[in-house]
């Protein structure tokens, strides 16, 4: 953005910023025209129908407001409408033909049936075709909809035209109103034909890396594993594995098969495994707790301060080798990352230059130290062996309530409500009791080499949508791992019945103490105090830290020995069996359930059985499938798995997403292809109603509506065409179920009234349709402003 800036002070400048707008332009004009290229041929089936059980139309429209442009046979192309021509030629027609004594008689006093036979003499069709101004919607008009009498007594009733829409039998209004829908579900079919065999680039269902403490990180799940099915529903892509976890069922595991390449020279190895997805709190949906698969292109670069500018990667560079490994793609280059336990590794790039040319270049590339979550989800609590760093703002939401009122990542929580110095869960619970009502923060900010500094405000949780769901303000937290070793507060326990080294110092060490020194040896930073656990394992340790009014004191904690320090084990392996056992019971969201011993968890509790045992502990690369085997005698402080809750998952830079070319040369498969994911998707829309309504496990805050659509699709119509028919069949699929809902205005209220009138024998009168109608429509005018205020809030702030 900055250099399209720049650029408009010169020529050369002009040339990227123009073709940015262009092509922002053409994406927009290309989603709309798309958009009402669907209309259009949902009003056809309507159109089409009704022709075909001899109802008048009147009119066939592409959009609202006025005509801009219509066609009529006998007349042609209009601009406007050929209304007026229309009934003005009519008139004349039957004022010229009548008996010389009903001459003198008012031209609008022509009736139907006069006007309809001048039409047929003078070869004039009676439907006008017509595109209006606003092209985001259409409609058919029939005779019947709106040909209404009022007789002697002010009751409504029907014209009596054998043409009208209203006199023809039910069974052929019936096929009249779900006609759009059909041809929205058949056009979706042929639009996924035509987008598999022409071939669309998508995202594979492919593990790129699992949240650590998330459910796909109890389940075993990891990098390189390759989704299969969900719930015995095949995936085809990465959105179809999001939306599978998202349309969930909250309360049910999903059965996830995947294909595991277990050893380098032999094929893939098919598993099953049940998952709980966990609701996020954030984006307020169910989630897995995966990031899709890399490539080895550079899109991203976290700056490194220790590090000149010429050592580290830039945007582009291509991974060629990292620490004389061959790189193909992200899970490669993490698992060499991770055996550097926050070090650095060696990287090989090529680069291209503006020439044309490229050239090979070393660089350097680490991946970050990360606690893990004692419980479930990003946000739980982190410690180390008890000791709970303070709580640090990872990521802020432009535009919500965090934001607003000025916090922002990387800012350290002082102070959050009453609460000094809180752990994440604390803030949260805060939050929550605080919907719509003012919060006052207190955080300690770093802004470049500048000292750190206090920084005081005010934040009010908005409530949710319509005053109801959990308050929220729009931030993720984690522990401050790369600041001073301070410590917010001491958990007392790592799980139930497993006392944490620190808890011995519960109750002493005040909360925002630093700590200072371990067994002499000075502690300048969390990591500083990982190591002296490490290198103090097994033994009791003097701990000493100054308090917040300056005072230095003193305790001893016994750092627990236990896997990871009675041997290796490397930043890429992982533990896959213990005592022959690849799970163990452990307790998951207040349940008992098998989980893998690859958790620091499981873990733990595999490893209680097996107290005073010697006992083989087998570990794996989770890239290079090498397998290593241990014998360990277990002792009751290994039950602490403390090293298993230190990950290097983060890496100092960001790969563009893998991308496969999904496509099926052959018709007939194609076609299959494309009936299947419309039957596929139109599920996915009616369990996502479920989800809103019944469940609630989907919030109404995640629907997109007009603005949000056309923004979507106007992105991806720049991207490729392939993924742009893709995006519009599934819009197609998604009208037929939103058309045929069982609303007054929508075909699908229409098709209850028949209903209701075949059951009873006759039709619900016409006052109770109006009515109903009329209170329908303020129903989706409130519904259509609620996704309008949201796209726009979404979108522009």
């Amino acid at each position: 953005m900055l250099e399209g800036l720049m650029g408009l002070t010169g020529a050369a400048g002009t040339v990227p910023l123009l073709g940015s707008v262009l092509g922002t332009l053409l994406g927009y004009v290309l989603i709309i025209l798309g958009f009402s290229f669907l209309i259009f041929v949902h009003e056809l089936g309507h159109f089409l129908a009704a022709k075909g059980c001899g109802v008048r139309v009147h009119r066939f429209a592409v959009g609202f407001g006025k005509a801009l442009l219509s066609f009529r046979k006998g007349l042609g192309f209009r601009w406007g409408s050929s209304e007026e021509e229309y009934l003005e030629r009519l008139t004349d027609h039957v004022e010229q033909n009548r008996q010389p004594g009903l001459q003198f008689k008012e031209k609008t006093s022509a009736t139907d049936e006069e006007l309809s036979r001048a039409a047929e003499e003078l070869k004039i069709g009676e439907t006008e075709y017509r595109f209006n101004w606003l092209p985001l919607g259409g409609y058919v008009k029939m005779q019947g909809q709106e040909d209404f009498e009022i007789d002697k007594s002010g009751e409504i009733e029907l014209k009596n035209d054998p043409r009208s829409f209203l006199n023809k039998s039910v069974g052929r209004r019936m096929i009249i109103v779900s006609a759009g829908v059909v041809m929205n579900a058949i056009f979706a079919a042929i639009l996924f034909m035509a987008t598999y065999m022409i071939g669309r680039p998508a995202i594979p269902p492919i593990v790129g890396g699992v949240m650590p403490g998330w459910p796909a990180d109890r389940a075993g799940l990891l990098p390189g594993d390759r989704i299969i099915e969900v719930n015995g529903e095949r995936i085809a892509d990465f959105e179809n594995l999001q939306m599978a976890t998202v349309l969930a069922d909250p309360n049910k595991p999903m059965s996830i098969v995947f294909e595991r390449q277990e050893k380098q020279d032999e094929p893939p190895v098919r598993n099953t495994v049940e998952i709980q997805p966990n609701m996020d709190d954030v984006l307020g949906v169910l989630v897995l707790g995966i990031r899709s698969a890399g490539n080895n292109i550079i899109a991203g670069v976290w700056p490194d301060p220790k590090l000149a500018p010429d050592e580290q990667p830039q945007i582009g560079d291509e991974v060629l080798e990292a620490d004389g490994r061959k790189i193909a793609n992200s899970q490669d280059l993490l698992a060499v990352l991770q055996r550097q336990k926050g070090g650095y590794a060696n990287l090989v790039v090529r680069r291209a230059l503006e020439d044309g040319t490229t050239v090979t270049r070393e660089v350097k590339a680490s991946a970050q130290r990360r606690l893990l979550p004692r419980g479930e989800g990003k946000e739980s609590d982190q410690e180390v062996l008890g000791f709970m760093p303070r709580t640090r703002i990872a990521s802020v939401d432009p535009n919500k309530r965090a934001d607003l009122a000025g916090l922002k990542a990387g800012d350290v929580i002082l102070q959050w409500g009453e609460q000094s110095n809180p752990v994440a869960s604390e803030v949260r619970e805060v939050i929550k009791d605080h919907g719509e009502r003012d919060i006052r923060v207190e955080v300690l900010r770093s802004e470049g080499l500048q000292a750190p500094r206090r920084v005081q405000l005010v934040v009010r949780p908005e409530a949710g949508a319509f005053g109801r769901g959990k308050p929220r303000v729009g931030m993720t937290m984690e522990a401050d791992t790369d600041g001073l070793p301070a410590v917010a507060d001491i958990a007392t326990e790592v799980r139930e019945g497993v006392p944490s080294a620190a808890a011995a110092l519960k109750g002493k060490l005040p909360r925002g103490s630093v700590l200072v020194s371990m067994n002499g040896e000075s502690v300048a930073s969390w990591g500083d105090v990982i190591d002296r656990c490490f290198k103090f394992a097994g033994s009791d340790v003097q701990v000493v830290w100054r308090t917040p009014e300056g005072l230095e004191q003193r305790g001893v904690s016994h750092i627990p020995a236990t896997i990871g320090t009675v041997f290796p084990l490397p930043g890429d392996h992982v533990i896959v069996r213990i005592n022959g056992r690849r799970t163990a019971e452990a307790k998951v969201r207040d349940q008992y359930m098998p989980v893998p011993v690859g958790t620091w968890l499981a873990a733990s509790h595999a490893l209680e059985s097996c107290v005073g045992q010697k006992v083989e502990i087998e570990h794996r690369g989770i890239q290079d499938r090498t397998s290593h085997t241990e014998v360990v005698e277990v002792t009751s402080e290994m039950l602490d798995t403390w090293p298993m809750r230190i990950a290097y998952d983060r890496m100092s830079v960001e790969t563009f997403a893998t991308r496969e070319h999904f496509r099926e040369p052959n018709p007939f498969k194609a076609m299959m292809i494309g009936v299947h994911q419309t039957y596929y998707f139109i599920e996915m829309v009616y369990l996502i109603i479920q989800r809103m309504v019944v469940d609630r496990s989907v919030g109404f805050d995640t629907v997109a509506g007009p603005i949000g659509i056309v923004k979507a699709g106007s992105d991806i119509a720049q991207e490729d065409f392939g993924r742009l028919l893709y995006f519009l069949a599934l819009i197609s699929a998604n009208l037929a179920v939103i058309n045929f809902l069982p609303l007054p205005i929508f075909d699908g209220g229409v098709m209850v009234f028949l209903i209701i009138e075949k059951i009873k024998g006759s039709p619900i009168p016409i006052k109770i349709q109006v009515v109903t109608q009329l209170v329908g429509l303020a129903l989706i005018i409130t519904i259509f402003a609620y996704v309008m205020l949201n796209d726009i809030q979404r979108i522009f702030g």
